[in-house]
C-alpha cells in the first residue's frame, strides 16, 4: 500500500509570523511544498523544528487542508484539490500518535484504547482493546488513568489506541522525544517489530539522528517547508549531498575555507579552513572541481576523528592536528570532545576511552582523520 503526497500550503504573516509547523516563520509567512511516496515500512521525516514535518502529518490526517495537490493511499484519494476531494478525518483510516500523546486524562488505559471502537458492541470493543494492551506488554495497566502510568507505558497506550481501528496508515509525531534512553530503546524495538508485522506505511517525525538511523527504511530531510534530500538513512546521513544537509543531519564539524593547492596525481587538495572567531588550520581533502583560490565548505563527522594523547606516527590518516581540549560534553553512550586546533574541532569518544586516556579540559591532544573522511561542497551549499 503506497502513500503518495504532493501538496502545497502557504501561510501568510507579518515580520515574525508564528509558523504552524512550529517556531517562527520568516517574513512573509511559511510555505510547505513537498512531494514524496512512502511504501509500507517506516519513512522518516527529519529536520529542525519548524521545518514542516508536523504540518505534513496534519495534512495527511485531514487536520490541515492544503492549498493544492493530492494525497492518495493506494487507490483511495484522501485529498485532491483539482477534483475537490477532501475526505473527512474519520474516513481516512489514519492512526495518529501526537507528540504530547493526547491521551484522555479521565479515561483509563483501556478506555483510551476502546475510544476509537465506539461503533462495536461493548464486549468486542473491550476484547480488542485488551488484546492490543497485552500486545504492547501493558495489560497490567488497563485499569489505570494516564497520570498513574509511566511515560513508556503512556507511549504504548497511545500506540495501541492509534492501531485500535486497524488503520491503513500510521503517523507518529516524535513519539519518543520525552523518554529516557533505556525506555526509548525498548520502544524502538517494538516499533521495528510493528513495522515488520503490519507492513503499512508508517510516517515517523523526528529530529533525533539515532532514532532515524535505528528505525527508518527511508529518510526525507526537511528544510524550510521543502524536502532537500531523500534516500536510505545511512546514505543521507553518512554522505550528505551538501553543507546544508550536513548541518541538518548533525555533522559536528562544518567549516568554510579556501583551496590552497590541487594535486591530480594524488587526487587531493590542500585547503585552509576558517573558524568563526578567526582561527585557521590546513587540511588535506579529496580532489574536487574547485580551482586554487576558490571557496569551499568542508564537513567531517565527529565519529570519523581519532583522538590521541601522544602524536600518532605511522598511520594512514593524512590529517594530524595538535590542539588542546576546550570542552567535554557527555551525550548518552558517547562523549563529544571539543579541541582547539586553530579552529574548534569536535571528536566523539566512548566513555571508556574518556577514562582510559584521562581526558580533561586543558589537556594537549592530537586529532587524526583520513582525507576521505572529509566531505567537500561548494561554499554556502
Amino acid at each position: 500500500m503506497m502513500l503518495s503526497v504532493r501538496i502545497r500550503k502557504e501561510f501568510g504573516g507579518g515580520p515574525r509570523a508564528a509558523s504552524p509547523a512550529g517556531g517562527d516563520a520568516a517574513a512573509g509567512g511559511f510555505k510547505l511544498d513537498v512531494a514524496f511516496d512512502a511504501p509500507p515500512g517506516v519513512t522518516i521525516l527529519f529536520g529542525a523544528s519548524g521545518s514542516g514535518k508536523t504540518l505534513t502529518l496534519k495534512a495527511i490526517a485531514g487536520l490541515v487542508r492544503p492549498d493544492s495537490g493530492h494525497i492518495r493511499l493506494a487507490e483511495l484519494t484522501l485529498f485532491d484539490s483539482s477534483r475537490r476531494i477532501d475526505l473527512p478525518i474519520r474516513l481516512r483510516g489514519v492512526g495518529y500518535v501526537f507528540q504530547n500523546l493526547a491521551l484522555f486524562p479521565h479515561l483509563t488505559a483501556l478506555g483510551n484504547v476502546e475510544f476509537p471502537l465506539g461503533q462495536l458492541p461493548r464486549a468486542e470493543r473491550r476484547a480488542r482493546a485488551l488484546s492490543l494492551l497485552e500486545k504492547f506488554g501493558i495489560g497490567h495497566a488497563a485499569g489505570r488513568l494516564p497520570r498513574h502510568i509511566s511515560g513508556g507505558e503512556a507511549q504504548r497506550v497511545a500506540l495501541a489506541r492509534a492501531l485500535a481501528a486497524a488503520p491503513r496508515l500510521l503517523l507518529l509525531d516524535e513519539p519518543l522525544s520525552a523518554l529516557d534512553e533505556p525506555v526509548k530503546l525498548e520502544l524502538i524495538s517494538d516499533l521495528k517489530a510493528l513495522g515488520d508485522e503490519m507492513r503499512l506505511p508508517i510516517i515517523y517525525v523526528t529530529h533525533n539522528r539515532d532514532e532515524a538511523l535505528a528505525l527508518g527504511e527511508r529518510a526525507l530531510i526537511y528544510e524550510r517547508g521543502r524536502i532537500v534530500a531523500e534516500g536510505a538513512p545511512t546514505e543521507v546521513f553518512q554522505a550528505p549531498a551538501n553543507a546544508s544537509v550536513a548541518r541538518l543531519t548533525g555533522v559536528e564539524n562544518i567549516f568554510e575555507g579556501q583551496v590552497l593547492s590541487r594535486s591530480e596525481e594524488t587526487g587531493t587538495m590542500m585547503v585552509e579552513v576558517e573558524g568563526a572567531e578567526g582561527g585557521r588550520c590546513r587540511v588535506e581533502v579529496p580532489l574536487g572541481h574547485c580551482a586554487e583560490g576558490g571557496r569551499i565548505s568542508l564537513a567531517v563527522r565527529s565519529g570519523d576523528i581519532l583522538l590521541a594523547t601522544s602524536e600518532p606516527g605511522n598511520i594512514s590518516a593524512r590529517n594530524v592536528l595538535a590542539g588542546r581540549i576546550e570542552e567535554i560534553e557527555e551525550r548518552g553512550a558517547h562523549t563529544l570532545v571539543r579541541v582547539a586546533c586553530g579552529v574548534p574541532w569536535v571528536a566523539s569518544v566512548t566513555r571508556q576511552s574518556l577514562r582510559e586516556l584521562e581526558l580533561s579540559e586543558g589537556k594537549h591532544v592530537w586529532l587524526a582523520f583520513k582525507t576521505y573522511s572529509c566531505r567537500v561542497f561548494e561554499a554556502g551549499g
